[in-house]
């Protein structure tokens, strides 16, 4: 099955080779599709559309004509051209969500009689004809209304092409060099077309109308860019494209290229043989507007007479002064400037002295359209022509004149006293806010030296609390063992259990007993089945063989079907937890619960044990989450870690490099005259197993490679004769019956999933393990913090496992496997003090 993509929403198709005629199934659209006979047709045709879908009609339309080429006969890449001729774009349309086309390049052809819709419809079926007809004419009238706009447009005489927002959104500096172009150019009275201003209005509109037409009547296009990406960017490129091609049929149409802070070599191809204007240039505007100027003037003055509408008299010498100046202000009051300079110039042929003519001129070039504006025309008394009105005016022109500069100079002078109180006021309000900044800030520094204090003083008085509670480990220790709070966390840990066992049962009973019953009654209808079966084998005759091999295979297929249900019947009673009914299991559930409630208020009321103010636990978990109680106790109480004294005992490779340094040990517990130490660091990185194997702590290799490879390794004959040996019973599983090991006699160990829990105070954060640069060199896994996962000697699950802590300081109980090669060591061991 061939896959073509949507030539609307860019959808996957899935066709066959017969297929002409689709239907997408993510927009819905009927649409036509080539032939899926050749591999490379299938490639070009889904490269050229998402080029279309993109925007980037030129570069499909070489692909659609790189088809046509290879595959004269494919009516579907004639089609391909005519919509990226058209800049046809398919949008939902708001009030039916269908996809609609909408027109970005607007021709004054139609798109059904264009040549490439004709061979289309030459080389299609008749089902693909149809539907080509009927999206061509939908094409042709949304060009035909935009041609109906564009008709009404003014012509302009300048396009400016540039990119307006960057991937941020925020104005490119093509679009400020474009703005200053624009004003050099409008104030020289030419129309030009620059987006930002010329479609600010058309909010709410299409665009393409007035892109249109104003690629259409401009007679030059500027391309503005500073980097060569947004020379080539979908829209700057269109814009640019569009009008080198309107300029192959007409010479009189110029493009221009105008970069800045870039190599020109980086302009577009297409530019290529141009001259181009490089902005960085000092005076380069300057020079651009007076090229622009000319150019348009040459235009003009190239455009047969009979083509442009005449508005100066036949025989200008003929005219009178009078009428040529009475133009003049007519041309000024439309805003047509350049018209009114040029009856102004007719005027000071026929008259050299003409006031008038020269005022109409200094109106021209200040873009007034009616006298009265002069009266606020900053500068009009340095104006070339103003002086000379004044010089050859009537004495009431001179008046009238004067009269404006008086106005304008009041205007000005009353605009700068304005502007100097405005500054002396901002000046004002901006020192009073300094004032204000100033004792804000000394406010803010007093209120923080305030709080530093106090929470300095807090922190001193946490960190005294802290000591205490540190200190008192032993007698806290000594209290909780005194008040048989272990065995009591033991007792809590599994009514917990229990409740969390029975809670499951009570969820699934229902469903497990109707399952039991639905199994019950097909187990016996088969059971009824399968005597009958052995009935009318066991009665057959001794010629019945070939009968009796019939029987026998049912028999054994229901046989099997025994054999299935039989395991579904023992899992669902197994999820009834041998109890008759569901009353009996929620009266088993609330008992539980009511033990376990009971079992935590006892907990509790036993660890509420203090010395001042603070448990040891929370001692150490305030130690912990506060760096400044932390740093002051560790000023006072060295070598303190998490909550735990440290010791350094042996050495041992803790670098990249292998480098042998002293180990830190934490010292967990301190009993009569000997200490359990815990590596505060991780080691090495060791497999639980060499092998994936049913294995127990007495049989496992990690237990041999502590106890031989690395106390040879790590410690002295001196110091090895500090470890104490210690004898170990096999943790009983919790949740298997399997045989848990011999009791084990050992130097060097790990610690079990209890010993880990009561230890560290059952807190995740205590437990977390950094690993040295030797151990990660070895293989440990390494977590973002730094941490790693941890081997316990024990489990809670089937022995081909081993628990571990996880490097967020959380207890896997139920283990993994135990040959993983990514797992970190941390020795534990019991030495004489």
């Amino acid at each position: 099955m061939a896959i073509f993509k949507c030539k609307m929403c860019g959808g996957d198709l899935n066709i066959t080779d017969a297929d002409k005629i689709v239907e997408c199934e993510y927009c819905g659209t009927t649409q036509t599709v080539p032939s899926a006979d050749n591999e490379k047709k299938m490639t070009l045709f889904n490269r050229a559309n998402r080029l279309r879908l993109k925007n980037e009609f030129d570069k499909a339309a070489a692909l659609f004509e790189q088809l046509v080429s290879e595959f004269p006969e494919e009516s579907e890449a004639y089609w391909g051209l005519c919509l990226c001729n058209y800049g046809i774009e398919y949008v939902d349309d708001p009030a039916t969500g269908n996809k609609i086309p909408t027109c970005h390049r607007a021709s004054f052809e139609k798109l059904s009689e264009s040549e490439n819709f004709e061979l289309a419809m030459e080389y299609a079926d008749v089902s693909a004809q149809n539907l080509y007809r009927r999206q061509a004419r939908e094409i042709d009238k949304i060009n035909e209304e935009i041609l109906s706009i564009s008709r009404n447009e003014k012509p302009y005489d300048v396009f400016i092409c540039y990119k307006e927002t960057d991937e941020s959104g925020e104005r490119t500096p093509d679009s400020v060099l474009a703005q200053e172009i624009y004003d050099a150019l409008t104030s020289k009275g030419y129309k030009v077309f620059f987006s930002r201003i010329s479609l600010e209005d058309k909010l709410g509109q299409q665009y393409e109308p007035y892109i249109f037409a104003a690629l259409n009547s401009a007679k030059i296009l500027l391309c503005v860019g500073t980097k060569y990406e947004y020379f080539h960017a979908v829209w700057v490129k269109n814009e640019w494209n569009r009008f080198l091609r309107l300029a192959a049929k007409d010479k009189s149409k110029k493009i221009i290229p105008c970069y800045k802070d870039m190599d020109p070599y980086d302009l577009p191809d297409e530019f290529k043989g141009l001259q181009a204007q490089d902005l960085g240039k000092l005076g380069a505007i300057q020079d651009l507007t007076r090229g622009v100027e000319k150019l348009l003037s040459n235009v003009a003055a190239s455009v047969p007479s009979d083509t442009t509408p005449s508005v100066i008299p036949s025989n200008p010498a003929s005219a009178t002064t009078a009428t040529l100046l009475k133009r003049t202000f007519m041309f000024l009051a439309d805003g047509e400037w350049k018209r009114a300079d040029e009856y102004a110039e007719k005027v000071l042929d026929i008259d050299p002295e003409n006031g008038e003519a020269y005022l109409s001129k200094a109106m021209s070039n200040l873009n007034i359209r009616v006298r009265d504006k002069l009266n606020n025309a900053p500068g009009i008394e340095r104006d070339a022509n103003i002086q000379k009105a004044l010089c050859y005016g009537s004495d009431s022109l001179k008046n009238e004149i004067n009269g404006y500069i008086a106005s304008t100079k009041a205007a000005e002078d009353k605009r700068i006293k304005a502007e100097e109180e405005r500054r002396d006021a901002e000046e004002k309000r901006r020192k009073a806010e300094e004032e204000l900044r100033k004792v804000e800030e000394e406010r803010k520094k007093a209120e923080e030296k305030r709080i530093a204090e106090e929470a300095e003083a807090t922190a001193h008085k946490e960190a005294d609390k802290v000591i205490s509670a540190i200190r008192s480990i032993d007698e806290i220790k000594s209290k909780q063992n005194s008040n048989r709070s272990v065995p009591l966390k033991q007792h809590l840990s599994e009514a917990k259990q229990k409740v969390f066992d029975l809670e499951k049962i009570c969820a699934g009973y229902d469903e497990a007993f109707s399952q039991t019953e639905q199994l019950n009654a097909e187990k016996t209808d088969i059971l009824n089945k399968l005597n009958a079966l052995r009935s009318k084998r066991d009665s057959l005759g001794l010629f019945a063989g070939k009968e009796k091999k019939r029987l026998d295979e049912e028999i054994s297929g229901l046989t099997e079907e025994i054999n299935q249900i039989d395991l579904k019947l023992a899992s669902a009673r197994e999820q009834l937890g041998g109890f008759a009914d569901k009353a009996a299991v929620d009266k088993a559930y609330e008992a539980a619960k009511s033990c376990f409630s009971s079992l935590q208020s006892r907990f509790k009321d036993e660890q509420s044990s203090h010395l001042g103010e603070y448990s040891y636990g929370e001692a150490v978990q305030i130690l912990v989450s506060n760096p400044r109680v932390r740093q002051i106790v560790s000023s006072k109480l060295t070598n303190l870690y998490k909550g735990f004294m440290t010791i350094t005992l042996g050495r041992y490779p803790q670098t990249a490099k292998n480098d042998i340094s002293d180990i830190e040990w934490l010292i967990l517990k301190i009993e009569e005259n000997k200490a359990l130490l815990i590596s505060k660091y991780a080691l090495d990185c060791q497999k639980y197993n060499g092998e994936k194997t049913v294995v127990i702590w007495e049989t496992c290799s990690l237990r041999k490679w502590l106890n031989d490879d690395f106390i040879n390794t790590a410690f002295s004959s001196d110091e090895q004769a500090m470890i104490q040996s210690t004898t170990f019973t096999a943790d009983k599983k919790a949740s298997y019956d399997t045989f848990s090991g011999n009791n084990t006699t050992d130097k060097v160990f790990l610690l079990s999933v209890t010993e880990v829990s009561k230890y560290f105070f059952d807190s995740n954060i205590t437990r977390q393990c950094q690993v040295t640069e030797y151990c990660c060199v070895q293989g440990a896994y390494k977590a973002g913090n730094g941490n790693c996962n941890w081997w316990l000697r024990s489990d809670d699950s089937y022995s081909d496992k081993a628990g571990f802590v996880i490097n967020d300081g959380s207890v896997n109980h139920n283990g993994r496997n135990v040959n993983i090669g990514d797992f970190a060591v941390r020795p534990a061991m019991w030495i004489n003090l």
